[in-house]
């Protein structure tokens, strides 16, 4: 009966760790990229 209740409890912490887990909040970048595009006429793709 105790074998029982241990396993049941470690069930619970571990459904309630992957829980918090898939809930905190990922990492932000602080500042966006930016990247000069030239803007030739000749040469490109654009139609």
């Amino acid at each position: 009966m105790s074998r029982l209740v241990v396993l049941i409890f470690l069930l619970v912490v571990i459904v309630g760790a992957l829980f918090y887990l898939s809930t905190v909040p990922e990492e932000q970048p602080t500042h966006t990229i930016e990247v000069a595009v030239p803007q030739g006429t000749t040469g490109g793709n654009a139609h």
